[in-house]
């Protein structure tokens, strides 16, 4: 199982992103992008996932999607979330 992380680790890796907050339960991250553009960022999303094994949830309001990580068979945010925020943060900038 993968291994929660401390305050500290969790403090580093959330300087190292872009836009994204969060606590030792979950990370989010809201970005604005057009509806007409949503499905392209929706499906290179899901190819992550499918190379990651590991889900977001996904809010979608007008043109807002916010990404909330969380590893919950760790009950928090481990490693994990933070490589698919990483991976989230190359396709956004």
């Amino acid at each position: 199982m993968a291994e929660l992380l401390d305050d500290e680790a969790l403090n580093k890796a959330l300087d190292g992103l872009r836009g994204w907050h969060g606590d030792r339960s979950e990370i989010r991250r809201t970005v604005t992008i057009s509806t007409v553009e949503q499905p392209a960022l929706l499906e290179e999303m899901e190819r992550i996932s499918r190379e990651m094994d590991h889900d977001p949830e996904l809010d979608i309001a007008g043109d807002e999607v916010t990404i909330v990580m969380s590893t919950h068979s760790a009950g928090g945010v481990t490693a994990l979330d933070v490589e698919y925020a990483h991976r989230v943060d190359e396709l956004v900038g």
